[in-house]
């Protein structure tokens, strides 16, 4: 059997493939008793809209092979919600319906970078852009967000690189710190972008999850001047509408030849996503009863993330997020992350994700997610309370 010498380089497995076959794995008399806040898989139901409008799909006809670049309809439901959340006009034929962010994430740099280039990656930031880039050969520089930066790091570039530069990934509203970014620093990611004749990845997967709140100060890409030749926005239907399992996403693309490019590498690496997927989807934009489910499972959110801050900030010196994102970003009690996570799990039967597995800066951080109801969230605090970790 023959491997990729780019696969065989992989060290591991994806992250969250690692955490969950970690709780598969405990004994059932302990599995039974963990509180998992480490995986971001919201416990809200789907709205029934968004199931309604699937079921009525299944029953109504048969859907043969769809279009690569997704329904129109679908499409023109994302440029309204284009114009009216972020104030910001795209076209419908801009727009390409994916099987999911995760999936476009990964596939970007296949198109648009070489083997030998550049990625530049936020870090601490979602794994699967550093992974994909390791995959396909790509060099990846870390820009190192720390509390000090605020979290919004810029690359840096050595001469003798000028030139090698082919992706920026950016990830605002961040995971996992749920920090989101100004406008001033995204102008300043847009000129450097275009001396260096780079592309900029911009991930708004936590564009529209606000913990209880109508307003956010997370923005569209395309909201600044620039961006229309130099960015590929990648959003996702996943975390608001709780749709993870469903696997659809959207890639804004306004240069006209990189779309051309992604058009035709996704007509050859798929057959698009499912029309019975994309109508619930268009559901989730469209239905007024989906809208309000919505903004109610965000009110319950809301009122998680006050009971994870409250009792993380009497346990951590640093808590961070639950605003634009489900996480909170928090100060490890020892340096290990992996190793505190560990502990955690082993003694308080709680899972959270160690800062490492987001990039070198995530070391010495956890994050927790509050995809739990109020009860659990406040026995898993209860649990990681009574903790000592003086002899780790």
């Amino acid at each position: 059997m023959k491997i990729h010498p780019h696969f065989a380089s992989w060290e591991k497995s994806y992250l969250f493939q690692e955490l969950e076959e970690t709780y598969r794995n405990l004994p059932p008399g302990h599995r039974n008793r963990v509180i998992p806040l480490a995986i971001g898989d919201p416990d809200l139901p789907t709205p029934a809209g968004i199931r309604e409008a699937m079921i009525r799909a299944c029953r109504d006809r048969y859907f043969g092979y769809p279009s690569v670049e997704g329904r129109k309809d679908l499409r023109e439901a994302i440029t309204r919600h284009y114009r009216t959340r972020f104030n910001v006009a795209v076209h419908p034929d801009e727009i390409l319906i994916g099987p999911g962010a995760k999936t476009d994430l990964f596939d970007l740099c296949a198109v648009f970078a070489r083997p030998g280039d550049i990625g530049a990656v936020l870090d601490p930031a979602y794994p699967v852009y550093s992974d994909s880039l390791t995959y396909r050969g790509v060099r990846i520089e870390w820009m190192t967000g720390t509390p000090q930066n605020g979290y919004m790091p810029y690359p840096r570039i050595a001469p003798a690189d000028a030139g090698r530069l082919a992706l920026i990934y950016l990830c605002y509203p961040n995971n996992p710190t749920g920090i989101t970014a100004t406008r001033s620093y995204a102008r300043d990611m847009i000129d450097f972008a275009v001396r260096g004749d780079a592309l900029i990845v911009h991930d708004i997967a936590y564009a529209d999850f606000m913990t209880g709140t109508d307003s956010t100060e997370a923005f569209s890409i395309f909201a600044l001047d620039g961006a229309e030749d130099i960015a590929i926005e990648v959003g996702s239907f996943s975390k608001p509408f709780s749709m993870t399992g469903d696997r659809i996403g959207w890639v804004v693309i306004r240069n006209r030849k990189a779309r051309m490019q992604w058009r035709r590498y996704r007509s050859n690496r798929d057959s698009g996503v499912s029309e019975i997927v994309q109508l619930g989807a268009l559901a989730a934009l469209s239905d007024p009863d989906v809208t309000r489910e919505v903004r109610d499972n965000m009110r319950i959110y809301r009122e998680r993330a006050d009971i994870l801050m409250e009792g993380l900030s009497g346990m951590s010196d640093m808590v961070m997020g639950l605003r634009n994102s489900p996480y909170a970003w928090f100060k490890s009690p020892i340096p290990d992350s992996r190793k505190a996570a560990g502990i955690i799990l082993e003694k308080a039967l709680v899972q959270v994700t160690p800062g490492v597995g987001f990039g070198p800066a995530g070391e010495g951080f956890l994050r927790a997610t509050l995809f739990q109801p109020a009860d659990k969230l406040r026995e898993a605090l209860n649990r990681m309370r009574s903790l000592s970790f003086e002899t780790a």
